[in-house]
């Protein structure tokens, strides 16, 4: 159902790019989804980024014991993270689904844009798209924005070429401690605020 592109690879360690074809693309999703971002919020992201309750680590730690929770993997992990962990792998979500692929580069070929999506999972007739967030506290389960442009961006690049998927069903899964918060989108929703996202991003890029 699902195939990876093997001309498309990601570089995390140093360069943070992908590489299509044995070229740098130009873009990625979150320097697109991000390019507007004022300097308080980035100066905000940076000041809760590091250290042993940043949200980095959070991150990282719960979005690789998802992925290996979904690939039928054992993991561990420290303990303080086991409030959030709990609830969101004991979500209806993810119960009696099959694995198609999780944390998978994909890219749109014309955009020239690429990024990696959390998981897609199908169950009985629904294929369904998926994208974590973690937040601190309870509270901001409820009150998280919701990453539809970046759900819009992976599901608009699955239905291209090469990879021709059709998603059925997008859904943001916001997890915090002691709460996981399940929202499905309307597919097309979710790839028109995608599209204009980029549309915005677009205009500011130099003509050459």
């Amino acid at each position: 159902m699902f195939q990876p592109d093997p001309a498309l690879k990601f570089y995390g360690d140093h360069h943070h790019r992908y590489m299509l074809d044995g070229e740098w693309l130009p873009y990625s999703v979150s320097q697109v989804l991000s390019w507007d971002m004022s300097p308080a919020q980035r100066a905000a992201i940076e000041r809760t980024k590091d250290g042993e309750d940043g949200w980095q680590i959070r991150g990282n730690t719960i979005h690789r014991v998802l992925d290996q929770f979904l690939n039928g993997e054992g993991s561990i992990h420290d303990d303080k993270w086991t409030a959030w962990i709990e609830p969101l792998l004991a979500d209806d979500l993810f119960k009696d689904v099959t694995t198609i692929a999780t944390e998978t580069p994909i890219c749109d070929r014309v955009k020239r844009v690429a990024g990696a999506f959390d998981f897609l999972i199908e169950d009985k007739n629904r294929l369904i798209l998926g994208d974590l967030k973690t937040v601190s506290s309870r509270k901001a389960v409820s009150s998280r924005k919701l990453p539809l442009p970046q759900l819009g961006a992976y599901a608009s690049f699955l239905a291209g070429s090469p990879y021709r998927v059709a998603v059925t069903d997008v859904v943001s899964v916001i997890c915090g401690p002691e709460r996981t918060r399940c929202v499905f989108t309307n597919v097309d929703t979710a790839i028109a605020e995608w599209e204009e996202q980029w549309g915005r991003f677009q205009a500011t890029q130099p003509s050459w």
